[in-house]
């Protein structure tokens, strides 16, 4: 039977997919395209075991879709994101979060299929403990600027632990930290990707503040892994924390890209927005001790690659510095 993955042609959503083809699955990929861009999922429709329809989870001709079909595992990675989507898209973000996790659950209770939640570090709001462990209940603001992702992902955690309790759904849950690597697209707005396409085209860095914000950046390779190996032996009604154990400050992160892309760039503060969270930084005993997981690709790594694809993407040519 075939794999069902939901927000297959965002960032995560492609790699997921592109892993389960090379492992001989047959994979179904659905999107809206609502925050994502068709053009980044064009590389995958020529696999012949690759079956992308453009859905949005909420809608009946979703419902349509999976009633023709039968699932052996359901990846549900299907919601709008953005910083600057959480007021124009904040309802839609909750309603894909509820609507669309219901209906998932639905096919996977029918089925009889493991179905895995990908949800985020944003469900710890503006942490007050680091690290964060899965216990911990977090400093939310249900009133706040992030509250259509935050709390849509909140409550699609709670719809996999009722499912997993109630109809014995094998309803299992991540909660994905800040994810980077080659093939993101360019116009992403993410700090990672925003970084390296300015300092790649001589721009200035802009961080917001001090940059002494920090966060924990995770290789998509590692992430996919982590998906995939909650997938296999993760428990039902359980949250995994999948990031990684380096933090770095907003301004560091900056800095190494413009030493490892050799930018001339240079790093500009601007105004830093009021819900802008202070810390990431994910306790991630519980991964390493169930699912065996823990990262493998150091931030240097993953960055160098990363801007040799931007790089590619880019059209640029390498310059080359000669010692005096």
């Amino acid at each position: 039977m075939t794999v069902l993955v939901t927000g297959a042609a965002g960032f995560l959503g492609r790699q997921l997919c592109a892993s389960l083809l090379r492992d001989g699955f047959d994979v179904a990929g659905v999107d809206s395209f609502i925050t994502s861009d068709p053009a980044d999922v064009n590389y995958l429709l020529d696999e012949p075991a690759f079956l992308f329809e453009q859905l949005d989870i909420t809608t009946p001709a979703f419902e349509t879709f999976a009633r023709s079909r039968r699932f052996a595992a359901i990846y549900n990675l299907a919601c709008p994101t953005g910083v600057p989507n959480l007021g124009p898209l904040a309802l839609k973000m909750l309603e894909t979060c509820y609507e669309g996790s219901k209906a998932v659950l639905e096919i996977a209770q029918r089925d009889r299929a493991p179905v895995l939640l990908t949800s985020t570090a944003e469900v710890y709001g503006n942490p007050e403990v680091s690290p964060q462990a899965e216990t911990y209940t977090g400093n939310v603001d249900t009133l706040g600027p992030r509250k259509g992702y935050e709390e849509g992902k909140r409550v699609a955690e709670t719809l996999f632990g009722i499912y997993a309790e109630r109809y014995g759904v094998a309803a299992k849950v991540v909660r994905v930290f800040n994810t980077y690597g080659p093939g993101m697209n360019l116009r992403d707005t993410r700090v990672t990707p925003t970084f390296v396409c300015a300092a790649l085209e001589g721009r200035p860095l802009r961080i917001h503040g001090d940059g002494r914000q920090t966060r924990c950046h995770t290789f998509a390779s590692d992430m996919i892994t982590g998906l995939r190996a909650a997938m296999t032996t993760g428990r039902p009604a359980y949250a995994y924390n999948l990031g990684s154990s380096t933090q770095v400050t907003v301004r560091d992160l900056a800095e190494r890209v413009i030493t490892l892309t050799g930018s001339r760039g240079t790093i500009e503060s601007v105004d830093r927005p009021a819900h802008d969270h202070d810390n990431r930084l994910p306790d991630t005993t519980r991964a390493l001790m169930e699912l065996g997981w823990s990262t493998r690709v150091s931030l240097d790594d993953g960055l160098r690659a990363m801007i040799a694809d931007f790089r590619a993407r880019l059209g640029m040519v390498q310059e080359r510095v000669y010692a005096a």
